[in-house]
C-alpha cells in the first residue's frame, strides 16, 4: 500500500483526497528524491510558492466570509444571495464575498488571515476549509470562526425545504430571533 502510485491509489479510494499546503513541499521533496537520487535540490526555496491571498468582492465590515461555487453568479443567482443577506441584515460593504476559483487558488492561512469571525459555504469548494464541514445547514464554530455549509444557491432556489433549512441556520449564526 505505502508504494502504490496516485493512479492506483484512485481505485480504492472512494473520496477526494486533499494535500494541505503544509505538506506540500514534504511531499514535493520526497517524490523528487525518488524520482532523482542522485540530484539534489540546491535552492528549496524555487519550490516554495507564495501564498495567494484571497480576491473578493466588498467591503468585509462585519467579518463575514461568504464563499460561492463558480467562477460568478448569474444575477438572478446575486439577486437571491443579496436577498437573504438583506433579510440578517448584511450588504456588499459588510462582507467579503468570494468565488470557488479565487478561493482555490489560496491556502487556509491566506482565508485565516483576513480574521473572519463567520464563514458561510455555498455548494462544494476544492479547498481544505472544506475539511470543516460537519454538517450541513448546521451552525458550528472552529476556534474563533463560526461556519455554515450549505448547498449551491442554485439548488436553494429550487427547494422550498433547502431554503427552510438555510433560514433557520442563518436566524441561528445571527442570533435573530422570530417576532
Amino acid at each position: 500500500m505505502e508504494n502504490m502510485t496516485i493512479h492506483e491509489l484512485g481505485y480504492i479510494l472512494d473520496k477526494e483526497i486533499y494535500i494541505l499546503p503544509e505538506e506540500k513541499n514534504q511531499l514535493l521533496t520526497a517524490v523528487i528524491t525518488k524520482n532523482s537520487e542522485e540530484n539534489t535540490i540546491s535552492d528549496e526555496e524555487e519550490y516554495v510558492e507564495e501564498p495567494v491571498q484571497l480576491t473578493y468582492e466588498g467591503g468585509f465590515e462585519k467579518g463575514i466570509l461568504v464563499i460561492y461555487e463558480g467562477r460568478s453568479l448569474e444575477s438572478s443567482l446575486s439577486e437571491y444571495l443579496f436577498k437573504i443577506l438583506g433579510a440578517v441584515s448584511c450588504s456588499l460593504k459588510d462582507i467579503a464575498l468570494a468565488n470557488s476559483e479565487n478561493t482555490e487558488l489560496t491556502t487556509m492561512s491566506s482565508i485565516t488571515a483576513l480574521n473572519p469571525n463567520k464563514i458561510i459555504v455555498f455548494g462544494k469548494v476544492r479547498h481544505e476549509i472544506m475539511m470543516s464541514v460537519k454538517k450541513t445547514y448546521e451552525v458550528h464554530q472552529e476556534d474563533e470562526i463560526e461556519y455554515l455549509f450549505a448547498d449551491d444557491l442554485k439548488q436553494i432556489s429550487g427547494s422550498l425545504d433547502l431554503r427552510k433549512a438555510l433560514w433557520k441556520e442563518l436566524q441561528v449564526l445571527f442570533n435573530i430571533t422570530k417576532k
